[in-house]
């Protein structure tokens, strides 16, 4: 965890990039904000179909939550703060896919991953297991990837 006083100067930095960004999409996504006590919250909704949605939720408990598309990741660290404005551009320029992970034998949904492909660095990657306990086995794997913003 980061002090405080490091933690909101990031926490500032993060929000007036997006806030910018943000701000450039009128003709191309409905972008919602809102600011409170103890959170800045950010949710952009691409006018084009088959582009990504997503909503930003920066907590002061130095935690964010993050929807991507049908995927939410809660309680992300702070860690996360300096890749947000990049993981939003990517995000818009169609930089992002949803996989889906199946067992090749019964078909059943094992795993949900979100990818973003950050032009200046490694891919931001995120998954969630629907089915635990379990061996996967051979799996199939099919990828949805979403249109830019702007076409």
């Amino acid at each position: 965890m980061l002090p405080d006083d490091v933690f909101r100067a990031k926490r500032d930095r993060t929000i007036a990039a997006l806030q910018q960004w943000h701000r450039a999409l009128a003709d191309c996504a409905h972008t919602d904000e809102e600011a409170a006590a103890t959170f800045w919250r950010l949710a952009v909704t691409p006018y084009a179909a088959g582009a990504c949605s997503f909503e930003i939720v920066l907590h002061l408990r130095q935690t964010c939550d993050l929807a991507i598309g049908p995927e939410s990741y809660e309680n992300r660290g702070s860690d996360e703060l300096d890749r947000l404005p990049a993981m939003a551009e990517a995000i818009a320029a169609g930089r992002v896919l949803t996989r889906t992970k199946s067992s090749a034998m019964t078909g059943l949904l094992l795993a949900i991953e979100t990818e973003i492909r950050l032009p200046d660095g490694p891919a931001w990657k995120a998954e969630r297991w629907l089915v635990m306990g379990v061996k996967p086995g051979v799996m199939t794997r099919e990828n949805k990837w979403y249109l830019p913003y702007r076409l």
